[in-house]
Order: C-alpha cells, then sequence, then structure tokens
C-alpha cells in the first residue's frame, strides 16, 4: 500500500515541481502525486527529506527525469482524434499544398509533447497515404517530449496492441509488423520521417533543445496545456507563438482551445473542432472541397529531411492559406457527410443519420474516399439503428467496425450493448471479456461484466469483476466523469457497487 505523505509536504512538492518541471498539482490531484513521489523515492534509493533537499536547490537531471517518468501520464495512441486528421488533411494541408503564391514546397510539423511518439508517427503516415499529391515536397517532422523513457519508447517504435486501438485494420497492415505476442514494430521508412528531442515546455530557447532554427508550418500541443497553471501555460503559449510561421497552425486539445487567448492568433472553427491559425481573419476554408487522392501509385513519396543550424524562414514565403479565393474549383464545396449525421443523431434524428451515413459506408465517398473516418461512420451508424430498435442491423454495422479496427476495445463494449438489449446474455459476456482484454482498465466493462455475471447466478465471478472496477476507481477523483457511463462519476460508481452484494 502506498504511503501517506502529509498534506503539508505534498503542498510543498506540488510548488517546487511545478517551479523545476511546470507541471501544476493541484490538491485534488495530491493523491496521483502522493503515489508519484513515493515512485521516485523508490527508484532513485532514497528519502523523502533527500529529496526535498534536491529540489530546493537546482535538482540534477538524474532527479528531474524520474519526476518526469512518474508525474507524466503520456496515454496516447495512433490517430488520436480522427476527426483532426480528417481536418489535417483536407483542409489545413490543402491549404498549404495548393496555394498559387507557394515559393517552397515545404512543411514543418513539431509535435511538442509527444510521449511515446504515437502523434508524429500518425503524421508521418497520413503524410505517406497523401505522397500522390506531395510528389517532391520536403518534409519536416519533429516530435519532443520532457519523459526520456517515453522518448526512447518512440525512437524504438515498437508498441503494443494498446497503442493501435484507434488504428484501421488495414493501416496496421500496411504500416507495422508483429514482433513478439501483441506487439508491432513501425516500419522503418515511417520511423525515419520522426526526429525525437527532450525538451521542457517550461523551459526557454526551444529552437536550440530542437536543434532546429526554421519556423513551423504546425505546431500541435495537443492536451498538454491542461497540466500547466495559468501562468505556465501562458508562457508556453507566448514561446509557441513565435516559432509559428505566419499563417501557421497552433492545435490544441479540445479541452485546451479556451487558453489561446493570444492576438497573435485567429480562431477557426471547423465541424467539431476548433484550432488557431496565426495571422488575422480571413474567410473560412471549412466548405472548401478538400484533397482528392490517388490511391493508383503508391510509389511516390514526399522528401523528408530534418534541416538543422539554420536560421527563420524568410518571410516573404509566408501564406495566406485560408483566402478561398485561391482555391476555385469548378465543383461546388461539399460538405462534411459525417459531421452532418453526427450532428443529426445528437439532435436524436437517428433514421436521417443512418440515410446519411450509408451513403458513406457502401460506396467509400467521406470527402476523398478517406480511410479516417470509415470505421467512426460504422460505430455511429450501428449506434444509430440502435436508437431506432433495429438490433439485428445495428450488430451487423458493429461487427463491420471491429472487421475494420480489431483491437478497438470500445466497439467491443457497444457490441456488448447490443447485445444485451437483443437478450443475449451471453455473447454480451463474451463481448465484454474481449473489451476487457484489449483493456484491462476499462471500469465500465468490469463493472457491466459484473452485473451481468450476477444475472447468471455466478457471485463469485461477479465478485472478482466488481473488485477489478473498485481497484481501478481508487484512483479516480471522485467528480471524475466516466468514460461509456452516461454521466456517471467515479465516487458514485464507487458506492454502488459498494452497495451491491455479490455474495
Amino acid at each position: 500500500m502506498t504511503k501517506k505523505i502529509p498534506d503539508k509536504m505534498l503542498d510543498e512538492l506540488s510548488k517546487l515541481i511545478t517551479t523545476h518541471i511546470g507541471l501544476h498539482f493541484p490538491e485534488k490531484k495530491w493523491n496521483a502525486l502522493n503515489k508519484g513521489i513515493q515512485s521516485v523515492i523508490n527508484d532513485l534509493d532514497t528519502d523523502i527529506h533527500q529529496l526535498f533537499q534536491n529540489l530546493y536547490s537546482s535538482p540534477p537531471k538524474e532527479i528531474v527525469d524520474a519526476l518526469t517518468n512518474r508525474l507524466t501520464i503520456g496515454e496516447t495512441y495512433f490517430l488520436r482524434d480522427k476527426n483532426f486528421f480528417q481536418i489535417l488533411q483536407d483542409h489545413i494541408l490543402r491549404g498549404i499544398i495548393e496555394h498559387p503564391k507557394r515559393k517552397i514546397k515545404k512543411i514543418i510539423f513539431w509535435s511538442a509533447g509527444c510521449a511515446t511518439g504515437e502523434e508524429p508517427y500518425s503524421i508521418a503516415i497520413l503524410i505517406d497515404q497523401m505522397a500522390p499529391v506531395l510528389k517532391n515536397w520536403d518534409i519536416t517532422i519533429i516530435g519532443s517530449d520532457i519523459n526520456p523513457n517515453a522518448l526512447n519508447k518512440a525512437r524504438k517504435g515498437i508498441y503494443s496492441n494498446w497503442s493501435l486501438r484507434g488504428t484501421p485494420e488495414k493501416i496496421i497492415k500496411k504500416y507495422f509488423t508483429p514482433t513478439d505476442r501483441n506487439y508491432f514494430e513501425i516500419a522503418p521508412h515511417i520511423r525515419q520521417m520522426v526526429n525525437f528531442f527532450q525538451l521542457n515546455l517550461m523551459n526557454d530557447h526551444y529552437p536550440a533543445a530542437l536543434n532546429f532554427y526554421e519556423a513551423i508550418n504546425i505546431i500541435l500541443c495537443r492536451n498538454v496545456l491542461m497540466y500547466f497553471n495559468d501562468q505556465g501555460r501562458n508562457r508556453v503559449l507566448q514561446k509557441l507563438s513565435k516559432l509559428v510561421i505566419d499563417n501557421g497552425w497552433l492545435i490544441t486539445g479540445p479541452a485546451e482551445s479556451g487558453f489561446v487567448n493570444l492576438p497573435e492568433f485567429t480562431p477557426v472553427r471547423f465541424s467539431n473542432a476548433l484550432y488557431h491559425r496565426k495571422g488575422l481573419p480571413r474567410k473560412t476554408i471549412e466548405n472548401l472541397n478538400p484533397i482528392r487522392i490517388s490511391r493508383n501509385d503508391h510509389r511516390l513519396r514526399p522528401t523528408v529531411s530534418v534541416h538543422y543550424d539554420k536560421r527563420i524562414t524568410d518571410r516573404k514565403y509566408a501564406r495566406r492559406i485560408t483566402d478561398s479565393a485561391a482555391f476555385r474549383s469548378p465543383e461546388k464545396p461539399k460538405y462534411d457527410i459525417y459531421q452532418e449525421a453526427f450532428n443529426d443523431y445528437n439532435r436524436g434524428n437517428y433514421l436521417q443519420a443512418v440515410n446519411k451515413l450509408l451513403t458513406i459506408v457502401s460506396t467509400g465517398q467521406n470527402n476523398n474516399h478517406s480511410f479516417l473516418m470509415k470505421t467512426e461512420s460504422m460505430i455511429l451508424l450501428a449506434k444509430s439503428y440502435a436508437n431506432i430498435g433495429e438490433l439485428e442491423s445495428a450488430r451487423i454495422w458493429c461487427e463491420k467496425a471491429i472487421d475494420a479496427e480489431k483491437l478497438n476495445p470500445e466497439i467491443y463494449y457497444f457490441l456488448s450493448t447490443i447485445f444485451q438489449s437483443a437478450g443475449d446474455i451471453d455473447d454480451s459476456i463474451k463481448s465484454l471479456k474481449q473489451s476487457i482484454y484489449l483493456d484491462p482498465e476499462f471500469i465500465m466493462a468490469h463493472f457491466t461484466l459484473g452485473m451481468l455475471l450476477l444475472q447468471k447466478k455466478m457471485p463469485a465471478e461477479s465478485g472478482k469483476s466488481m473488485q477489478n472496477a473498485l481497484s481501478l476507481l481508487a484512483h479516480k477523483d471522485a467528480e471524475e466523469i466516466l468514460p461509456y457511463s452516461e454521466g456517471m462519476a467515479a465516487g458514485r460508481l464507487i458506492e454502488t457497487i459498494k452497495s451491491i452484494k455479490t455474495d
């Protein structure tokens, strides 16, 4: 059992860690801080008093690395938030590629806070998929993180199936090679497209740390800013803004867009997303025709390189990538069918959502036949059918989604709810077990399995599932809303489980 550090000491530790690393631990996160500090003490074979002594001065790199390793979560996976990658392909990159005033064929990406590398490698995969329209382009992809252990894993490029849970099966087969059981190695040409560097975003001199001095087209800093306090966030944003090229992009996580209040950036709203472009407001690009990618020639690939020790790019090459006059096309702009169906679903117009989604999954037409949103369309179609009571159609499309993404535990969980609604408890239990196999920390899957086993009059097995759920809930804040719980907080589920008699 983890030893409890006194609150007064945790408060002081929180302040010292914010000073040296930038991570912010308010009181509601002290449980996580307590657990992390105890792990650091064990890792370094020291004690709490020696740790304090080091933090009060200038802590050595060994201690900073140990703290960042234990206190940063680094939870990510390939193609996380496919909606973003769809927008990146169809709109942001299209604006860069097709602008008539373009002087140089170069695109630079920086994934700041890349953890174990899934995000920059996902960008590399997307670029490889877009190879026909990026022929002769110079592409640079940089990944950085504060955690050296995470970066070591990123450089190796070997991932468990958990990192591939949102990846289409055909992408796994094309870009990954199975190694040991449940592990996959990324293709060498994709690994070579990304360069990794250790960087604490609280430090100064980003270019020196990255060994890169050119202005950057697209900076991704997703789900990173939320771990800083207000002062830290503003400091990071100011430094990032200086590195973004005029009309370049800053991409944050959905919950972080409100943090970006700098006058240099203009918010640009897309379907179900808000990102920031450096420069004055222009006409929106969200309804422009997306890129059309020919899949006929897979031999074409963009040039990939990293240029060291160069100065900031000449401003004469800055572009107005959102000026719609630059994208004249004989065709009328197409609306994103998936997003329209998604809006119908949220409004309760399930039949309308079904009709739109069928045009996607039956013909493959979602903008440019992209691989990104196909599985999402199947899942939404299955949910729409379930809401109008057509459970057999819901099951069929859910199973098609599983065929497309075999490592996605959330689809198996949804399939279990379909079986349960149809009264097929045995198949529902089977799907839940598969979901837990893929994600052993899926709390609602453990709880639901416990309830079904209790219904099957199997109290011992039910009690084990409930205990698994309680063990995982012990690490959650009481007010944290659990995924797939229909809005239930962790504390409420704990109370519910403890009220259930399984013996």
